[in-house]
């Protein structure tokens, strides 16, 4: 202590001293509990933080489980309408067939129906026809069971006749054209 200080103390009564070191004691003590309190403040700041992070992660890893669980929903769905659109259309060639071969014309007519609404029902699911007569002969559309000579050169590697159409759904094909090629 300097001598200032020393003269001021003892100008202070004894019971103001006391009172007075009483009171720097409590200034002592609530400035380290202070101390205490902001370090408890920063780790549980860091804490908070950490949590948060760990809260936006799980967020984020959820998101990604429900688009991941979305696509794969979707392509299950799609899978299975392929696989009954893929058992259906060899059903209409029969149906085709069987227009054919029925002499009494009402009750071809009948078979005309069911036949059409069939292919309204596979149009509905956006199936479409693969072109192929006169079209480029494509292996990825079409599936070649016979060649044919020609003489034109601008007819060669064309598809000349359609045994059984081909279909796609997208860009996914159900069926391939089974087609008749020209060379």
């Amino acid at each position: 202590m300097d001598n200032k200080t020393r003269e001021r103390t003892r100008e202070i009564p004894m019971a103001e001293q006391d009172e007075y070191k009483t009171l720097q004691d409590r200034v002592a003590t609530v400035s380290q509990q202070l101390g205490i309190a902001q370090a408890i403040a920063v780790k549980e700041k860091a804490r908070s933080e950490e949590l948060s992070n760990l809260v936006n992660r799980m967020q984020a890893d959820f998101d990604n489980y429900r688009k991941r669980v979305n696509e794969n929903n979707k392509k299950l769905k799609e899978d299975g309408i392929c696989a009954v659109l893929e058992r259906l259309i060899p059903e209409l060639d029969v149906l085709k067939q069987a227009i054919q071969s029925i002499p009494d014309e009402k009750v071809a007519e009948g078979v005309k129906m069911i036949y059409k609404h069939i292919l309204d029902v596979i149009t509905a699911f956006g199936v479409e026809e693969i072109p192929a007569l006169g079209q480029q002969f494509d292996p990825n559309l079409h599936n070649a069971v016979m060649r044919t000579k020609t003489n034109d050169p601008t007819k060669v590697n064309m598809v000349v006749e359609v045994y059984n159409k081909g279909y796609k759904l997208g860009d996914r094909i159900l069926r391939h054209s089974v087609v008749r090629v020209a060379n």
